[in-house]
């Protein structure tokens, strides 16, 4: 018989009939009828193994065992009190700095919102986001600079750390209306820069089964920018369908390979030998809300 097996509602049954030294008093102050007091009791004294109470016409008295019980009974819901208490306690559920990283674009696209909501619910939690690219900001999380961080694509994944995916961002391959005839054939590159060592780029490869003469001519690596060098016209690329949704209704963007359809995974990572604390917990859960609330829009 382990604690937890134990139901609350037979201890504490048990501490009322103690107390009201009888089934009668103690059903009236539980709300309940007699007989499920008595079925209460019996079932706490068959999980326990012991008897209770000595039970006679006249009166309802506690064994010696039943004593001593009754001290550890009258703790037990002092503590589950306690606990509940606690838990609705928001002021002192989550508290302290939270060191994290976010990579572009989502340091920018779900973040703000995320750490809005905790800042409202938690006041004495200090959110620290770290942003920067994947192959920094993963070994930022290995030496245990950053407790984890949210990143899309994961490159080379490093052995000391646990990769899970919460959701998805749907990607779409743009250009300006105006853009100029050579550099449509010229898509703006970012992953490279992540990892210059990958053999291929499947997105670009797709794109060349479809327009043989596509090249990559320039990159960048930070997401803002990236977006400007193609509103600007100089070559198409690809970027979250979100990031870009009202340049395509202003006509400033337009889409491009519909054809091709593009989600990638976002993960969190985490060093696989320390758990997360509850604030990286909290943070992880209400991005996941916030990513499956957008892709529904």
């Amino acid at each position: 018989m382990r604690l937890y097996d134990l139901d609350l509602n037979l201890i504490k049954s048990f501490v009322i009939v103690a107390e009201e030294k009888g089934f009668s008093k103690a059903a009236k102050r539980l709300f309940v009828e007699q007989s499920a007091v008595s079925k209460a009791i019996k079932r706490l004294e068959e999980q326990t193994g012991t008897t209770l109470f000595l039970r006679t016409k006249r009166r309802v008295q506690l064994t010696s065992k039943g004593e001593g019980l009754l001290f550890i009974a009258r703790n037990i819901l002092n503590s589950s009190e306690d606990l509940i208490r606690f838990a609705q306690d928001k002021k002192t559920e989550l508290s302290g700095t939270l060191k994290f990283g976010a990579v572009s674009p989502f340091s920018f696209l779900f973040m703000p919102e995320v750490i809005a909501q905790i800042s409202k619910d938690y006041p004495l939690m200090w959110p620290m986001m770290f942003t920067g690219i994947t192959d920094d900001t993963v070994q930022r999380v290995k030496h245990r600079e950053l407790e984890f961080a949210f990143i899309g694509y994961e490159g080379d994944r490093i052995k000391e750390l646990e990769y899970k995916e919460i959701g998805h961002c749907t990607y779409k391959i743009v250009a300006s209306p105006n853009i100029s005839p050579g550099a449509i054939n010229s898509f703006i590159g970012s992953r490279e820069i992540h990892d210059q060592n990958s053999p291929k780029l499947p997105t670009f490869e797709k794109m060349k089964k479809i327009n043989k003469d596509l090249k990559i001519k320039l990159s960048a690596n930070d997401m803002m920018a990236y977006k400007a060098l193609v509103l600007n016209g100089l070559g198409i690329g690809l970027l979250p369908e979100i990031l870009v949704r009202n340049e395509i209704k202003a006509k400033k963007l337009k889409y491009l390979y519909p054809e091709i359809k593009l989600s990638f995974p976002i993960f969190v990572t985490y060093h696989g030998s320390y758990p997360l604390t509850f604030e990286a917990l909290k943070m992880i859960e209400l991005l996941k809300e916030k990513i499956q609330r957008t892709s529904k829009i």
